[in-house]
């Protein structure tokens, strides 16, 4: 089996997936022998900064030395980059054979009447590769909400809550307090729990949840917190320690906040009787990279801002390092968003809008994203494509402008892949 067939049997999942609560994945990995339950790992679920937060805790548990498995989704320009391995995306030749290992017990389930979704099929196969690849812990990322998500069936080293707030309603619910339940839903007896900043009613429904299970919170707190256009530096007490200066090389002032997610489970993980040095979590926090957030390419700025925390903490960057006058901005939004206060806060803050979709069925029209905008007394155009977009943004903003490229991750991918390729061009002349 190649790669390309690899993936393409991974997609083919997707219309006949039915979800089952956690019930589905119970089948499947009995069938694998529960490999999960062997593997010393760490949940992490919230609205966002979950993918942020999984970054900088792989990071620093590869620089204390320890082999590493990360699971995350969506990916942003290959399928592959979900699973990896000491920081780095299976290889197509790996990603072949997890289908090929995974795939009996599919095909056993779905004779059972039991339908595997695709986002269970690519856990399953998360999960067996870091068995196969024998990693020391693996930091595994809530695909949605996390009581009923498929990868709530292991038992973790420590559980993580970044920010909640509101998005996917359709499934969570329309209150904080709603989809702060759901999330409490990773938070298992004896597991202790890391939490990111909250707001006060989602805090309170953690916090009850946490109290009801009788676990252990860490919850830092960062303090004289400096951004700089490139990242941001703090303070922080920990247990026995305090860490000064620290400095995350992801942008934002959010990123502060991830990381306290982030340091609370490194300090579980301590607990438990890991070892990890204060100077691995300091190189684990400078090295952090992960794509699509806040990612500079030239004068073109990425962000995966697709929901309104997103779309709010982006504009306190904004805000901050990115003069209104000379800024537009290209984006794509999926029609299930609150497009409209989207719209309404990066309106504020830019020039102009170029609008996009990527291709996708979800994805809003071209056409009633710029209606959205022009709604907020700014001028917009649409594009067909997203490389067309990119020229169209490109030519208003002029030399010393930069692009602001914010929405869907989808169309964030599409766009990384462009402005990757003409990277390698420049290097090569």
């Amino acid at each position: 089996m190649t790669e390309q067939e690899a993936i393409a049997k991974i997609h083919s999942v997707y219309p006949t997936g039915k979800k089952n609560g956690i019930e589905n994945m119970r089948a499947m990995m009995g069938k694998l022998g529960n490999v999960q339950d062997k593997l010393v790992m760490v949940h992490v679920a919230g609205t966002n900064g979950k993918g942020s937060c999984c970054a900088m805790i792989e990071r620093i548990l590869r620089e204390a030395g320890y082999k590493t498995g990360l699971y995350t989704s969506p990916y942003i320009e290959r399928y592959n980059e979900r699973i990896r391995i000491d920081g780095v995306p299976v290889s197509g030749e790996r990603l072949a054979e997890l289908v090929e290992r995974v795939w009996p017990a599919f095909e056993a389930c779905d004779a059972e009447g039991t339908h595997i979704t695709e986002f269970e099929l690519g856990t399953a196969m998360a999960f067996v590769c870091f068995a196969m690849e024998k990693v020391d812990v693996a930091v595994i990322e809530v695909g949605l909400g996390g009581r009923i998500d498929p990868t709530n069936i292991i038992t973790p080293r420590v559980s993580v809550i970044t920010e909640v707030g509101m998005d996917h309603m359709q499934y969570l619910g329309d209150t904080i307090d709603q989809i702060a339940l759901e999330k409490a839903g990773i938070i298992k007896p004896g597991v202790p729990v890391a939490l990111g900043p909250q707001e006060k009613s989602a805090r309170a429904v953690l916090m009850a949840a946490a109290r009801g299970k009788g676990v252990q919170v860490f919850d830092p707190d960062a303090q004289n917190v400096r951004e700089t256009p490139d990242g941001v530096t703090f303070d922080v007490p920990l247990p026995g320690e305090m860490m000064k200066n620290l400095t995350v090389s992801l942008r934002g002032r959010h990123q502060a906040e991830n990381a306290c997610a982030a340091l609370g489970a490194i300090c579980a993980l301590r607990q438990s009787g890991m070892q990890i040095p204060s100077d691995a979590i300091r190189r684990g926090m400078a090295n952090v990279y992960w794509p699509g957030r806040l990612e500079r390419f030239g004068n073109v700025l990425l962000d995966g801002a697709h929901n309104d925390p997103g779309v709010r903490a982006l504009c306190a960057y904004c805000d901050k390092w990115l003069p209104r006058e000379k800024t537009v901005l290209l984006t794509g939004m999926m029609r299930d968003k609150e497009t409209d206060r989207m719209a309404e806060r990066l309106a504020q803050r830019v020039r102009f809008a170029v609008c996009t979709a990527p291709k996708m069925e979800r994805a809003l029209p071209p056409k009633e994203l710029e209606r959205a905008f022009e709604r907020q007394g700014i001028g917009a155009a649409d594009a067909d494509t997203i490389a067309g977009a990119l020229a169209k943004a490109r030519h208003i903003a002029g030399e010393d402008g930069t692009v602001l490229a914010a929405g869907s991750l989808y169309m964030i991918g599409e766009l990384r892949t462009i402005l990757r390729s003409e990277k390698e061009f420049a290097h090569v002349i």
